[in-house]
Parts: C-alpha cells; structure tokens; sequence
C-alpha cells in the first residue's frame, strides 16, 4: 500500500483515455457515502446531488457501459437513496446484491443476523451514556458510528464494542471512517462484491476496462482486486491507499463522470476526435 497521496486524475487523463481506448466496454462502479454522496454527521441525512443522478443515468443509459454502487449501508437503504433503475447495486459491503432483478444475501450473513441483532440491542443501551454515539442496525451487519462523539469518549464507544463482541464467534469488528462495523465473520468485502458484479455485468472480462471510486479504508479491497488493466480512483486526500489516482471530493467525482458520459465514453468506439479537456477535481 501506497503511503504517498496518489496524483490528480485530471493531471493524468491520457492513462483514463489510454485504457478506454483499448477496451470494448467499462463496468464503472463506484462507492455512495463520501464518493457519489458528501458524508453528512448523521447516515440519514446523506443524499444523492440529483445533478449527479443524472450522469449515473446517463453512463447506465450508454452503449457498453455497466454501473454498479458497492457501500456498507443495506441494500435497501442503497437502492433508495440512489434510486436508479437497471444498473447493479451491492449493499452491506457485498452481502447483499442485486442485479438484474435478482437478489443474493451471503448466506453466512443470513445465519449471523440473529446475533447482529442481539449486539445492536446490547449496544444501543450501553451507547445512551456516550452523547454522539449510535447504532446503525443495517439488517446483516450494523455499524456503531462516533463522528458527532467526544473525542475523549471515542476509547469508551471501542471498549464498548470489544466487550459486546466477545465471545460471538460469528461476528468481527472492521473499522471505517469514524465507523466501527460490526460484520458476519465471513471472508466477503468489496473486493469480492466488485468480481461478482464483474463476472454477471461484463460480456467479455477480458478487454472491458474496470474502474472503481471510493474514499474508505473498506474500499481498499475494491482497489485491491481490480486487474492490471483496471483503474481505481481515491476520493479524498488520506493515504494510504493502493489506488492510482484521486479526485478531491464528491464535487470532482461528479465532474469526472460528467466527462465520461459526454467525451470518455467516445474513446470505447473509436480514437479520440474530441477534446480531452480535463475535468477538475
């Protein structure tokens, strides 16, 4: 892993066009909070910029082009906030799965929400004392989140979860950006969400380019997986990270995808004819 901050997509959209133009399509997939969406202090408050919606919409609409959101949040909490129809959508870091109308769950998943459940009860009253801490109950996994907490009451909200967890054998502890998760003990994340979407999605694996955005320690398996001809892009500026490039913000990540469904998406069919003006971010 790269502890250096990567360089500016923008700074370096020959290799985005050098990689269009050797491919026949792109499965462009991408991460919600703080990648498409701007991180809100609270989960419910996060929304989708409808100018944003309309380039998802428009890469979904275009020829050779596939579009899947991958996130931690439940699939149905996914599905609605995005709200658009006919691409592929991975919730609970890959758990959960759609596409195509079909619906998956991790089978292991279904067999812990039980115990998922137990520890969201168990927490959610051992957190009432811990102002700014909470629980996300997210059906096969939950997230207890601290970002509006105290810092000095942070040690208190992980000495919480370390307790509550013991002795379950089938739940472990990822943490995220002021997240902590509490997952099925299952070796799944996005990395392997991201091959599934690519392995029903994609018509050729071999000469369709792979692009992933995120902005979070759990997106690092997704940038982790993706082939040498693929291409992750990290939102933000914290190292460290595997991906070859960033944008800065949620802003930029809109602008790139703005280029790529009225300019990139040209360079899947022919040689460039049109401008490669860079986008900002």
């Amino acid at each position: 892993m790269n502890d250096d901050v990567p360089e500016p997509l923008r700074h370096h959209l020959y290799a985005l066009v050098t990689r269009l133009r050797d491919a026949d399509g792109m499965l462009a997939m991408f991460d919600f909070d703080g990648s498409l969406a701007p991180i809100e202090d609270h989960p419910d408050e996060v929304t989708l910029p409808p100018a944003t919606r309309v380039v998802i919409e428009a890469l979904r609409d275009t020829p050779d082009v596939e579009v899947g959101i991958v996130s931690g949040r439940g699939l149905d909490d996914l599905r609605e906030r995005v709200d658009v129809d006919g691409i592929a959508y991975a919730g609970n870091h890959g758990l959960e799965l759609f596409s195509d109308g079909d619906r998956h769950t991790h089978s292991v998943a279904e067999d812990a929400a039980g115990d998922i459940a137990r520890l969201c009860s168990t927490l959610d009253s051992r957190l009432d004392t811990v102002d700014g801490a909470f629980v996300e109950d997210k059906g096969v996994t939950a997230s207890v989140h601290y970002r509006l907490a105290d810092d000095d009451r942070v040690p208190e909200v992980r000495d919480f979860v370390r307790d509550a967890v013991r002795g379950v054998e089938d739940v472990r502890v990822t943490t995220g950006k002021q997240v902590i998760e509490l997952r099925p003990d299952v070796e799944w994340h996005k990395g392997r969400a991201i091959r599934w979407l690519y392995d029903r999605r994609v018509p050729n694996a071999e000469t369709w380019l792979p692009l992933y955005v995120g902005d979070d320690r759990t997106d690092e398996d997704a940038f982790d997986v993706l082939p040498e001809s693929g291409l992750g892009v990290k939102v933000g500026h914290e190292p460290p990270t595997v991906a070859s490039y960033r944008v800065a913000d949620p802003a930029a990540v809109r602008t790139t995808l703005a280029w790529l469904a009225e300019y990139g998406v040209e360079f899947l069919e022919s040689p460039p004819a049109t401008s490669t003006a860079s986008p900002r971010g």
